[in-house]
């Protein structure tokens, strides 16, 4: 491209419209062909690399603007491609945007900038009344591909002639805050970026009723007003950080705006079906736990079981977890899931070894509290689940202990043992739909007896999650909600192993889930132990609920932020539970926990 560049304002101009001319190119292929993402995403780089050398070598500058350049030029095409989706909303953007170059120019006194803002100006509000039109005229891929490419060549160019940032990149700022938080909170549910879907906030804003028209302009104006700000903050020469952080407020402001509508963001990743009745295991005189085969037994869980069952007079067979994957879609739904689990391979080998085996204890899984939502994660925690009762049922197996966890009941104020769940996260949903699995099939009747283990937060030497607590008690952070006094959910593995082994050996009667027991610790005990000379700030229990629920509204929006949302809630206020498995009602402090914990 660089063969098209003329000393001045034409060879400036040029490359900005050659870029636009390449990409719609690559638009309008698209628009013929439905490229595939891969061939697509990496024609636009080329371009945008291209034109990025040609904006330093035109001005002269160094050899930031290049990567600079190409990642701008690459992200504002795709930008302005999906928000092309109701009528009006990129003709009255393309126009608001060359009018703010228009100003900028005038502004830094660089007439090529006006230049290019002004022809930007004119050709898309020419464009609006054909748009508006309700059997009207489309962008389409080459329109938005011209629109984006236009943009953000002009806007490479001006900040290599040394424009302010500020002036330049204002105007995108709501087209980029609604595609960044749009992608990245898709990518954080396990959702596909690439697939059909309605949450950008200008397609939420048209759910609420209203028009296309009425969106397009209330998505200008925030556009206007974030180009206004930085106007006004150049003009009266204060620091252009306090120009971003008011136009980041304005952007928080206009994505907030579907809510305070109405509209609520689909829960379709934390679907769970109903519950089937939960199969209370009868008193059996004549069950002999002798033979265990447990799965997962090289994990932290398993290998704690392997361990304890070990001092038993009891043989083991040790499992390795097989990988399965499965999308969150399909596991949501219980007939899939338990259908995909029916007709996997590992059902078959799985019987195979659970040939001969009393009792089968399933420890695998991902403990990923902060995950995605990705295949593995819901292969491991909830397909994995239901191919290991089918397998036990296949060969017999007189019962099976699948080891869960009470995250299921999410913010529940009290913990306990019924089939309620209100998963919060891919990993709290992934278990969820694990026990759905299960009771499920214990709900056909099999002759194998299931019990579900709702473990709470296990702590154990050496996992990272303790050393993390550990660290954080010994920290400046280590804190609680007044009083302090709250009982916390944290548990040893010493102690969930010893209740697997008693759960799965047990004559007596036991309900179908069955809640791990309260340690005796409270929130403030626990950081106590973690750091015997160290005591635990006392903060005010309003001043922790507004941080938490900042925290979480934060993760309506990235959701990977909701699971330390709730690790912070659960710190400071902790959480209730009903009594487990032989469990009275005087509960001391747990000598293992404290143990692991370095109190003792």
């Amino acid at each position: 491209m660089a063969l098209f560049v003329e000393p001045g304002t034409n060879g400036l101009t040029a490359i900005a419209g050659v870029t636009a001319l390449a990409l719609a190119i690559v638009g309008f292929i698209d628009d013929l062909r439905n490229l595939p993402a891969v061939p697509r995403l990496g024609a636009q780089i080329t371009v945008g690399l291209l034109a990025a050398i040609a904006c330093a070598v035109a001005t002269g500058a160094s050899g930031w603007v290049v990567p600079l350049g190409a990642v701008l030029i690459t992200g504002y095409v795709n930008s302005t491609n999906f928000m092309d989706g109701i009528n009006g909303i990129s003709g009255l953007h393309g126009a608001i945007v060359g009018a703010s170059f228009v100003v900028a120019g005038w502004l830094v006194h660089t007439t090529w900038l006006a230049v290019l803002g002004a022809i930007l100006a004119a050709a898309f509000l020419a464009f609006v009344p054909w748009n508006l039109q309700r059997s009207g005229f489309f962008l389409g891929d080459v329109g938005s591909y011209l629109l984006g490419g236009a943009i953000a060549t002009t806007a490479t160019l001006a900040i290599a002639a040394g424009v302010s940032p500020l002036l330049v990149l204002a105007p995108l700022g709501i087209y980029v805050a609604d595609t960044a938080v749009t992608m990245a909170r898709r990518q954080m549910r396990g959702e596909r970026i690439m697939s059909a879907h309605r949450s950008h906030s200008y397609q939420r804003l048209t759910d609420t009723g209203l028009s296309h028209l009425s969106v397009a302009a209330l998505v200008t104006a925030f556009s206007a007003g974030s180009s206004a700000i930085a106007i006004i903050v150049s003009m009266a020469g204060v620091s252009p950080w306090l120009g971003w952080a008011l136009i980041v407020g304005l952007c928080v402001v206009y994505l907030w705006i579907p809510r305070w509508r109405g509209s609520r963001l689909p829960s379709t990743g934390f679907v769970v079906p109903a519950a089937p009745s939960i199969c209370e295991i009868p008193a059996s005189p004549g069950h002999l736990a002798k033979r265990w085969a447990v799965v997962g037994a090289s994990g932290f869980v398993g290998s704690a079981v392997v361990a304890y069952l070990s001092e038993q007079n009891v043989e083991i067979s040790e499992i390795s977890a097989p990988r399965l994957k499965m999308t969150a879609p399909t596991a949501s739904d219980l007939s899939q899931l338990l259908e995909q689990a029916g007709i996997e391979a590992q059902r078959a080998r799985l019987a195979e070894q659970f040939t001969g085996i009393d009792v089968v204890v399933n420890a695998a899984g991902m403990a990923s509290p902060d995950s995605a939502g990705d295949d593995a994660l819901y292969g491991a925690n909830a397909l994995l689940p239901a191919a290991v009762v089918l397998a036990s049922a296949d060969a017999g197996v007189d019962r099976i202990v699948h080891l869960s966890s009470a995250a299921v009941q999410g913010r529940r104020s009290r913990l306990d043992d019924s089939s309620d769940v209100a998963p919060f996260s891919p990993y709290s949903h992934s278990k969820a739909l694990g026990e759905r699995a299960l009771l499920a099939v214990a709900d056909r009747g099999v002759p194998t007896q299931v019990i579900v283990l709702r473990a709470t937060s296990v702590q154990g030497r050496g996992r990272s999650t303790t050393e993390s607590l550990i660290r954080l008690a010994h920290s400046p952070l280590a804190s609680v909600a007044a009083p302090g006094t709250a009982p916390s959910a944290t548990s040893s593995v010493t102690q969930l192993a010893q209740t697997v082994v008693g759960l799965g050996a047990t004559n007596e009667s036991v309900r179908g889930i069955v809640l791990q027991p309260w340690e005796g610790f409270t929130t403030r005990r626990v950081l106590e132990a973690a750091a015997p000379d160290r005591q635990p700030r006392m903060l005010p229990a309003w001043l922790c609920r507004t941080v938490v629920g900042m925290g979480f509204a934060a993760g309506r929006i990235v959701p990977r932020f909701t699971g330390t949302a709730r690790r912070v809630e659960v710190m400071w206020f902790g959480q209730s539970q009903t009594p487990g498995w032989r469990q009275g009602s005087q509960v001391d402090e747990s000598a293992d926990l404290l143990q692991i914990l370095g109190g003792a």
